[in-house]
């Protein structure tokens, strides 16, 4: 018994040797220090959009083109939504066409300031109504408006300047404080007239890159033009359509209550063609309302009159 109980203690020392050993792994025993923490891995400012295009781009099915040199790059549709969502910027009225940005910048990097192109058709706009961008009060309009469509207006950073020889209207206005937590405060917008509508360069912003934005304002301006037919100088007033805006409406972003015809011109656009109807509403069908009563009037005695003579039979 004695013999076997010594070789049950023999066999527990030695289960209990390795666990001992390989307490602290392998090797010679040491203090039981923790590893240093695992470092993150560096992160990468924004990804690379899909490679922009540049040359001749044709846009609207030929409603209008793109002429994009070299050093500046077009991007489509998705990039300038994507743009604007990361810039917190509203996005211009009509179709968004696409992005337009410097060759050597990556548009989704934050700070970046690019252009979205967009085109509205919202028919032909009267240069000649650009006179009220003159008004003492058009930037108490402007403000209103934008308290209106919920839009941050901080005030013009430049104001609307309009070339009757292009066409084409020009402005600047603070969209926030200086440092925004967005990191944008500034939008430039640029509307150059046509035939059918109006194609619209939005470049966003900061504030301090408002000398590089206003000086490639003419570039930009350059490469997008209406083909010909649909230029602004091909206008026929006797079948094309004119705007309920006017020029200072494409600043306000408020048309008019009704296109107004110019001076002299036939009333047979489609925007006049309303006012016409509208004022035949006015007072065509309180003509029309006296008639019915008339006539119904007149029926009502023709029908009582028999009725009196019959009764004065003896």
């Amino acid at each position: 018994m004695r013999k076997n109980l010594t070789h049950a203690l023999l066999a527990a020392v030695l289960c209990l040797a390795p666990a001992s050993a390989l307490a602290d792994g392998r090797g010679s025993a040491g203090a039981n220090i923790a590893a240093p923490p695992t470092q993150p891995a560096p992160q990468t400012s924004a990804t690379s959009p899909a490679a922009g295009r540049t040359g001749q781009i044709s846009l609207m099915n030929g409603e209008l083109s793109l002429n994009v040199p070299p050093g500046w790059k077009f991007y489509p549709a998705e990039e300038a939504y994507a743009f604007l969502q990361r810039t917190n910027a509203a996005a211009p009225s009509g179709n968004v066409l696409g992005l337009l940005a410097k060759a050597n910048v990556n548009p989704r990097q934050a700070g970046t300031w690019a252009t979205v192109v967009s085109y509205d058709a919202i028919g032909y706009v009267q240069p000649e109504t650009a006179s009220g961008l003159a008004d003492p009060n058009f930037e108490g309009s402007v403000r209103s408006a934008r308290s209106a469509q919920s839009r941050p207006f901080e005030g013009f950073a430049a104001q609307p300047v309009f070339d009757a020889s292009t066409p084409n209207l020009l402005w600047a206005e603070r969209t926030a404080s200086p440092g925004a937590a967005t990191g944008t405060d500034l939008r430039v917008e640029e509307k150059t007239l046509g035939r059918y509508g109006v194609a619209t360069l939005t470049s966003v912003g900061s504030a301090d890159q408002q000398p590089d934005i206003m000086a490639a304002a003419a570039q930009l301006k350059s490469m997008l033009s209406f083909p010909d037919g649909r230029k602004a100088s091909d206008f026929q007033a006797a079948a094309d359509h004119v705007s309920s805006y006017s020029v200072p409406g494409l600043v306000t972003g408020v048309p008019a209550a009704s296109a107004q015809a110019l001076a002299g011109t036939p009333a047979t656009t489609g925007g006049q063609a309303q006012t016409a109807f509208g004022g035949f509403a006015t007072y065509g069908w309180i003509a029309a309302g006296i008639a019915v009563l008339a006539a119904l009037g007149f029926v009502f005695m023709r029908r009582k009159k028999p009725e009196s003579e019959e009764g004065g039979q003896p």
